[in-house]
C-alpha cells in the first residue's frame, strides 16, 4: 500500500526533525495532519482528520439532484486501514526513538486524535466514513456541519469552530476544549458571503517548545477558496503566524453564474497574502458525477504554470511586473491520493 510506504519512509524525518506530516487520503480532499507532540507521553504523534471520505457515492439531497463518487481510489477504504497505518507509523518512530510499546499505544482503539470538517455537505461531512471513526474522538465542525453531526448522537463530543479574530486578546485560545493547549483551530470567514461557503479552516500549533518566539505556525485549508484579501487579517495578527501551508484548489468551477471553487488565480494572491511556506492543491479530483446539478457544473482545469503566464501577460498589457513569475519561486505541491509531504 502506497499510504503505508510513504509513512513508513517518512518516520526518520518526523523524529529527527520535529515537522508536521502532511498527508493525502484521496485525490479530492481528505487529508491528515500528522504532528509531533512538543510533550510526549502515551503516544508521539497527534494526528488531525480533516474531511474523510473514502468510498461509496455521495449525495447531496436526492441521488437525481446531485450523486458523485470517487474515479481514483482512495488510498484507504476505511478507518480501520488508516488507523493500522498511523498505529505502524507511531509504532516505527518508538522503536527507533529507543522507547518500547506498550500495550496501551500499540493496541489503542484509534490512533485519530481530532476530526475537522470544513463544510455539511457529504463530500466533506460523509455521515458513513465518519461513523467509522471511534465516537469518543472530537469533532471540531463549522456550525451547520456540527449541527448535522450532532443530529445523528453518535460523537460525544462535537464543537463549532469560533471564528478568527486578531482583535481578540488571545486568539490562540479560541478552541481551546477538547484539545491540547498548543493546538488551536479557528474559522475565516468574509461578512461578504453571507453563508461562508468561501472560508477558510485555520490551523494553529506550538510544536517546537520556543519560549523566546511566542509567534505559531498555522496551516490554513480551504476546500473551495476563500477570497485571497481575507487572509490578510492573518499578517496582523498577534502573536505572529506563520503560515506554513496553504491548501486551495486550482479548478476553477461554476454551477450556472455561481462560483463554488475559486481556482489558481485567487490561489496564487491567496499564497502570496499569507505568505506560505508551501501551497497544495485540494479538492480537484475530477469526480464521476450524475445528477440533476452535473448538467450545470463548468470546470476551468489550470495548472500552476497556466496561471503564472496569464498573468505575465496580463501585467505586461497594464506596463506593470509580475511580483511572482517564476515556478520555482513558490513551492506548490500537488500530491496523489496515498502521497505525504513533510513540511520543512
Amino acid at each position: 500500500m502506497r499510504l503505508r510506504e510513504d509513512l513508513e519512509n517518512a518516520a526518520s524525518e518526523i523524529l529527527h526533525s520535529r515537522r508536521p506530516l502532511l498527508t493525502h487520503l484521496n485525490a479530492d480532499t481528505s487529508w491528515v495532519l500528522t504532528l509531533p507532540r512538543p510533550s510526549p507521553r502515551e503516544r508521539f504523534l497527534f494526528n488531525i482528520l480533516i474531511d474523510p471520505w473514502f468510498q461509496n457515492p455521495q449525495v447531496d439531497y436526492f441521488s437525481w439532484f446531485s450523486k458523485q463518487w470517487h474515479v481514483i481510489p482512495s488510498s484507504v477504504q476505511t478507518i480501520t486501514e488508516l488507523n493500522e497505518c498511523l498505529r505502524t507509523l507511531e509504532a516505527i518512530i518508538r522503536s527507533r526513538h529507543g522507547s518500547p510499546s506498550t500495550r496501551e499505544n500499540v493496541k489503542a482503539n484509534s490512533n485519530i486524535d481530532l476530526v475537522v470538517i470544513s463544510h455539511e455537505f457529504t463530500d466533506h461531512c460523509n455521515r458513513k466514513t465518519l461513523r467509522e471513526i471511534a465516537s469518543t474522538t472530537p469533532v471540531y465542525a463549522t456550525k451547520a456541519a456540527a449541527r448535522l453531526i450532532s443530529s445523528w448522537r453518535y460523537f460525544h463530543h462535537v464543537y463549532s469552530i469560533a471564528t478568527f479574530s486578531n482583535e481578540k486578546d488571545d486568539w490562540k485560545h479560541v478552541s481551546e476544549a477538547g484539545i491540547p493547549s498548543w493546538l488551536s483551530i479557528a474559522r475565516i470567514i468574509s461578512n461578504k458571503d453571507a453563508m461562508s461557503f468561501h472560508s477558510a479552516i485555520l490551523i494553529t500549533f506550538d510544536i517546537m517548545s520556543n519560549t523566546e518566539d511566542p509567534s505559531t505556525e498555522g496551516l490554513v485549508y480551504t476546500p473551495h477558496g476563500i477570497n485571497a484579501d481575507d487572509l490578510k487579517t492573518l499578517a496582523v495578527a498577534s502573536p505572529r503566524i506563520n503560515v506554513l501551508a496553504l491548501l486551495h484548489g486550482l479548478h476553477d468551477i461554476r454551477i450556472s453564474r455561481r462560483q463554488l471553487n475559486l481556482g489558481a488565480h485567487n490561489a496564487l494572491r491567496a499564497q502570496r497574502i499569507s505568505g506560505s511556506r508551501y501551497w497544495l492543491s485540494t479538492h480537484d479530483e475530477v469526480k464521476g458525477a450524475g445528477g440533476l446539478v452535473n448538467h450545470f457544473v463548468r470546470r476551468k482545469i489550470w495548472t500552476v504554470e497556466d496561471v503564472l503566464k496569464e498573468e505575465e501577460r496580463r501585467n505586461e498589457k497594464l506596463g506593470i511586473g509580475s511580483p511572482l513569475a517564476d515556478i520555482r519561486d513558490i513551492n506548490f505541491a500537488n500530491l496523489e491520493s496515498g502521497e505525504s509531504l513533510l513540511l520543512r
